[in-house]
């Protein structure tokens, strides 16, 4: 049995990040996961006109922890997005191909590198509560 990190420092998200043989895809997810409150099934279901890039802005599901039911994009996330969505104007955010990637995809992938899914957004969580 693997045993998983359950949180990610800073650093090993940047060197993730930086690692342009991980897909966009992943890279992305994992970004905003750590940027924002919203959890891993709520983006994953998120489709491309759910997102504002100009606004620098994700329309977010009912029910979210986000004040207005918006996430708010860093420069970093807008970026990549772009990447992610190229001239897409509709379908999944998150797609391999012409489909959405699934719960499994993203899992594995970050298992792949050490870590569990949710260890992004709880390393991302500590990072903001924590004292300036």
């Amino acid at each position: 049995m693997t045993v998983l990190a359950e949180t990610i420092p800073l650093e090993r998200l940047e060197e993730l990040l930086a690692d342009d043989s991980i897909d966009a895809v992943h890279r992305a997810l994992w970004l905003l996961l750590w940027e924002g409150e919203m959890r891993v099934m709520d983006l994953l279901s998120l489709d491309v006109c759910d997102v504002h890039l100009d606004e620098g802005r994700v329309g977010t599901l009912t029910g979210q922890a986000e004040p207005d039911g918006q996430m708010v994009l860093s420069e970093r996330a807008v970026r990549l997005l772009r990447e992610l969505i190229g001239d897409r104007e509709a379908g999944p955010l998150f797609a391999v191909g012409d489909r959405a990637l699934s719960w499994e995809q993203a899992t594995q992938a970050a298992q792949e590198q050490g870590h569990g899914i949710h260890a992004f957004r709880t390393g991302g969580k500590r990072l903001r509560q924590e004292p300036e």
